[in-house]
């Protein structure tokens, strides 16, 4: 069922809307108590992270009152780098066929599926948005959703799955507090709080609300913030009796699946005309998911069933424990504050000494430099070559020679701050990974010491990809849960997208020939079970650039070997080359491979080339060879047919002479019978007279 499609206002276990609201409230409070803390810290690192100021929040910068804050983001080099690492290696998502029912072709389709509903929807934003908040804060979050396809075409009412981000995690998703797993698959609920401008949510539901607070403490204070209101969406897990419809095709005996709750008796019945047999009807229980919509004082929404029956929510930890049975959590910011902190006081006090002290300064009395006062002054802004003082008079009126009383030093770096710079700067270094040489190379470095520091790169990126990993098999599961739901409409083309962007169209529920004559469906998303694996890749331009130079290193090697296979390797080294102007030079080289054998025809290139082929004029050679083949050939042909003819009549001669022979044979058995005959007759005895003959013996 569509997400906005209308649902009854009673839920399975009976409770009305206004009594779900209850629960809710009940449920979230008690959340907040427990992570209340681990929240404030998670914003407390977003923002130490992000935000100018924001390092000297909190009691620490009480201490530092009238005094100079320096800021030496030290943390966000480190996080930078992890981001870095992550946009160079996407994790990427792939459906498997499990069991018979289900088949690789389908698996295909929901990877192609997959892709363009996430390049459609921009839904990579959303896992950047949330890993980037998971590796500052320690949680992010988003979410997958469906609805219309194209909300302004009233004859299209064909739905799609969209990929949102949830901002603000930390502050935003909530989960049951029972739930262990790290992508929350054993929650019973959740909660998602959107903020709203206040005009938004009266221009939406008429009138202001109850503010649905997070309820988290914050130890900052921004003057500038926007008016904003927060609405709950509240997700919850039901298991509900169901009767289960068991249907076998009649011609390819293969089996589905379908609730009752689900499949109008009118489709049942579609399916009988189509060959589907009816086994049985059994009861059953089956897992579902509502949503309701709240303020802090009623619902906004009305309890209706949501597509699949997974919670279509994705959390992403940087870091994650259970702890005192509290889950925590943190990002790459939170080890580092610390130092991060102390690094700025030392640094603050020697940029504050330094401005105050800047200069030499002599110590002279008032005598000395009246009427001297306003050059002494602007000595510094003037860059003056020198300063004037009044004579010293002695007695009896003769000047003395004198010079400053004394002088005022500026003040050197104590040894313990200079250590402590050191210290704490080398701390920060270690635990922010931000000065691993990893970026930097000189000339004389070799391979093995740029993977060395490479490798250091992804030990402290390793745990945060691999998170990342379980919650885009997480996002996968999810989706292969909705788009049963979602692509509900036999025959519908879908957009699909390759690994490198290329697009292509697929048919849902598509009936075809398979090549022993059986009726098959393809593309049935209800129909079996996909199993989803997940892994980290290198992005695509840095997959070719590898590509590209794996090629041209092997054509070097192999060209005096097989210069043919050299040529064709640089081609495709060539094709996967990204550069200005290389368009026209690919598309040739690209028809050269595919005539050549080296790359598959598309579809759209293989019409082509038969469409050319049956155009194509010879010239006047090529139409000499060929008159001079089809002669050649009429004269093989005439060979062969005085061939036939000659074995034609061979075989007719001796057919005339086994005539003759059986001819012949059949006169001599004659002559042998008739001479038999005649030979006993003469040996005969012949009877008296007045007896009759005796008959042969």
């Amino acid at each position: 069922m569509a997400e906005d499609l209308p649902a009854t206002t009673t839920n399975s276990a009976g409770q009305s809307d206004d009594d779900v609201h209850g629960v809710a409230v009940r449920q979230f409070d008690s959340i907040i108590v427990a992570v209340q803390e681990e929240r404030q810290l998670a914003l407390q690192d977003r923002r130490f992270c992000s935000i100018a100021g924001a390092m000297w929040e909190d009691q620490w910068g009480d201490l530092f009152d009238n005094s100079i804050k320096v800021e030496v983001n030290k943390t966000a080099q480190g996080v930078e780098k992890i981001l870095e690492h992550y946009r160079s290696n996407r994790v990427t998502v792939e459906f498997r066929a499990v069991g018979d029912a289900s088949s690789a072709q389908t698996a295909s389709t929901l990877n192609g599926m997959f892709r363009a509903d996430v390049y459609n929807s921009k839904g990579q934003q959303a896992f950047d948005n949330g890993f980037e908040e998971g590796v500052m804060g320690g949680i992010g979050a988003w979410r997958l959703i469906n609805r219309r396809e194209d909300p302004y075409d009233p004859d299209n009412l064909a739905q799609r799955i969209f990929f949102e981000a949830i901002v603000d995690a930390d502050q935003s998703v909530f989960w049951d507090p029972n739930s262990k797993l790290y992508d929350k698959s054993d929650a019973q609920y959740c909660f998602v709080l959107t903020a709203m401008a206040r005009a938004a949510y009266v221009a939406e539901y008429g009138e202001e609300g109850a503010d649905w607070s997070p309820g988290i403490w914050k130890a900052h204070y921004d003057w500038y913030t926007p008016d904003v209101i927060y609405v709950a969406e509240y997700y919850r897990v039901e298991h509900v009796s169901d009767r289960i419809i068991v249907l076998r095709h009649k011609v390819t005996g293969e089996q589905r699946r379908e609730y009752a709750s689900r499949t109008p008796a009118e489709q049942i019945a579609d399916l009988e005309i189509q060959g589907w047999q009816v086994l049985r009807r059994t009861q059953a229980r089956r897992r579902i998911v509502r949503k309701w919509t709240m303020s802090g004082q009623k619902m906004l929404s009305k309890g209706k069933t949501i597509a699949g029956s997974l919670i279509p929510v994705v959390p992403f930890y940087g870091k994650r424990w259970f702890i005192d049975n509290m889950e925590r959590s943190r990002g790459h910011v939170r080890l580092a504050k610390d130092p991060n902190r102390i690094y700025n006081s030392q640094v603050a006090k020697l940029v504050e000494t330094s401005a105050l002290a800047p200069l030499e300064r002599p110590i002279v009395t008032t005598t000395q430099i009246a009427g001297h006062e306003q050059s002494w002054a602007d000595a510094n802004i003037n860059r003056a070559a020198y300063a004037l003082i009044n004579p010293t008079m002695d007695a009896n009126g003769n000047e003395l020679p004198s010079g400053p009383v004394g002088k005022i030093e500026p003040p050197t770096l104590a040894p313990v701050t200079a250590a402590l710079i050191q210290l704490v700067g080398s701390d920060l270094a270690e635990i922010t990974n931000s000065q691993d040489g990893a970026d930097t190379a000189t000339a004389n470095i070799s391979a093995d010491a740029m993977d060395i520091a490479a490798t250091r790169t992804d030990a402290k990126a390793g745990i945060y990809m691999d998170n990342m990993r379980q919650s885009m098999q997480r996002c996968g599961e999810i989706y292969a849960s909705m788009a049963p739901d979602v692509y509900v409409e036999e025959g519908r083309e879908v957009e699909t997208m390759d690994a490198d962007g290329g697009e292509g169209t697929a048919i849902l529920a598509e009936p075809f020939t398979d090549p022993n004559g059986r009726f098959q469906i393809r593309n049935d998303l209800a129909a079996g079970k996909y199993r989803v694996i997940s892994d980290v890749t290198e992005a695509t331009a840095t997959r070719r650039d590898k590509t590209v130079k794996t090629l041209v290193n092997a054509a070097g090697v192999i060209a005096s070997v097989d210069p043919e296979a050299a040529a064709a390797m640089l081609n495709t080294a060539l094709l996967n080359m990204d550069g200005e102007g290389m368009t026209d030079l690919q598309d040739w080289i690209r028809s050269r491979l595919v005539t050549q054998g080296i790359v598959k025809p598309t579809p759209e290139e293989q019409a082509q080339m038969e469409q050319a082929a049956q155009q194509q004029q010879p010239d006047p050679q090529a139409q000499a060879l060929a008159a001079v083949a089809d002669k050649e050939g009429a004269a093989a042909d005439k060979y062969r047919a005085d061939t036939i003819l000659s074995e034609a009549k061979t075989e007719q001669t001796i057919a005339e002479t086994e005539k003759i022979r059986v001819e012949t044979e059949d006169k001599r058995q004659e002559h042998r019978v008739g001479l038999v005959e005649r030979v006993t007759g003469m040996f005969k005895p012949k009877p008296k007279a007045g007896q009759p003959a005796k008959p042969a013996p």
